[in-house]
């Protein structure tokens, strides 16, 4: 492909391995995604995207009601480091402005956007995730975050992880995400509890014990608060 291009689209519960010559990025807009890469699980949500490198197997399941941004890029118009980096960590940590861009491309109607609206919000996207990126020096504690939320990670951790006083955590956090360590610790809690009620079979207080909730109470309140449902609710919707 010569040039990038932006797609708004939804996938179907199940989906074959796709491989294409381009890199892409997929941003969700509204629900969430059961994401796979050469054989690696994710779960992408609002605040959790992937970026699927040239050649790169994957499949992917979600629910009918559910809407992704799709952004097909030329791999000539990323830098052979920031490609290299995004392939070896390829689950991302959604800085605000990617967040905010996915959620103004996802308010137009057509599926296939216009040439004009790449061409304002591409140069944003690449900037989000280049060197200079706000989250950049984020990704990896977030990563390890995402993998095990379970832990205990207070926010010396976190900053020790990063390199940074506490304090300063706090701005980076602040600065790229919107949010604090201690809510984006949250989010990532909740979306793995969320993947094991949709995909596995522990119980519900099994979930919330190893997803670092004190108890199942607490991931209810969660999930409610958050999505509008019981942990039994939302297993039953990925069920059906």
């Amino acid at each position: 492909m010569s040039c990038a291009a932006f797609n708004l689209r939804g996938f179907q519960r199940d989906s074959s391995v796709d491989r294409h010559a381009f890199a892409q990025w997929v941003v969700p807009v509204q629900g969430e995604l059961a994401f796979e890469l050469e054989g690696r699980g994710a779960r992408l949500d609002l605040y959790q995207g992937a970026f699927v490198a040239p050649s790169v197997g994957h499949a992917q399941c979600a629910l009918e009601a559910d809407r992704f941004l799709i952004v097909d890029c030329p791999a000539g118009l990323l830098d052979d480091d920031t490609l290299q980096r995004l392939d070896r960590q390829p689950v991302l940590a959604l800085p605000a402005q990617v967040r905010a861009m996915a959620q103004r491309v996802g308010a137009h109607r057509p599926a296939q956007i216009e040439a004009s609206v790449v061409a304002r919000e591409l140069p944003a996207l690449l900037a989000a995730f280049s060197l200079a990126g706000s989250a950049t020096r984020l990704q990896a504690v977030c990563a390890r975050i995402e993998q095990e939320p379970g832990q205990p990670w207070p926010v010396e951790r976190i900053a020790m992880a990063v390199g940074v006083s506490g304090s300063r955590v706090h701005a980076l956090f602040r600065q790229a995400f919107g949010m604090s360590p201690l809510a984006w610790l949250s989010a990532c809690r909740l979306r793995w509890a969320r993947g094991h009620l949709a995909s596995g079979d522990l119980p519900i207080a099994s979930i919330a014990l190893h997803a670092g909730y004190s108890e199942q109470s607490a991931l209810t309140r969660a999930l409610r608060r958050e999505w509008g449902m019981t942990p039994a609710d939302y297993r039953r919707r990925y069920r059906q």
